[in-house]
Parts: C-alpha cells; sequence; structure tokens
C-alpha cells in the first residue's frame, strides 16, 4: 500500500482539538499536506496566533501522522512555533 493523503488525513481526523473537542481536520486547522518520499509536510494553522494547547496539538499531530505506514519523518509549519 502506498502512502497518500488520504492516510494522512484519515490519521489526523482522530487528533482532537483539546479545547474545542473536534477534529483537526474537521476544524479546517490542516491547511496542506504534501508527502514527498515518505516524508510529510503539514501547513497547520490553529485557532489563534496564541493558542495555548499549540504544543500539545503540534505534538498529538506528529505522533498520529507517524503512525502511518510509510511515513519517515514529519515537518510541521505553523506560525504559532516560536511563540512562548
Amino acid at each position: 500500500m502506498s502512502l497518500t493523503t488520504e492516510n494522512i488525513y484519515d490519521s489526523l481526523r482522530k487528533v482532537m482539538d483539546p479545547e474545542l473537542d473536534h477534529n483537526v481536520v474537521e476544524l479546517g486547522l490542516i491547511q496542506d499536506v504534501e508527502i514527498d518520499e515518505g516524508e510529510v509536510y503539514i501547513d497547520l494553522q490553529l485557532t489563534s496566533p496564541h493558542c495555548p494547547f499549540a504544543n500539545e496539538i503540534i505534538q498529538r499531530v506528529t505522533k498520529a501522522v507517524m503512525s502511518v505506514d510509510g511515513v519517515k519523518d514529519v515537518s510541521i509549519e505553523c506560525p504559532c512555533q516560536g511563540d512562548d
């Protein structure tokens, strides 16, 4: 079975926003998913620039994507990164 964006979106539908109790796909937080030879790139836009759960959501997204067969690495682009 080959790695597809649908595989990635299926895994991301299991990632719940801890505050809003909906999955990150349903909430529209996943702007883009790209795959290049097992490397997955995700554009993640949180509900606010200073989301208090940003690190937790990023960790959950990373864990979910890494659990998909064929994924070698995950890179997440998020404007919230670096805002501590």
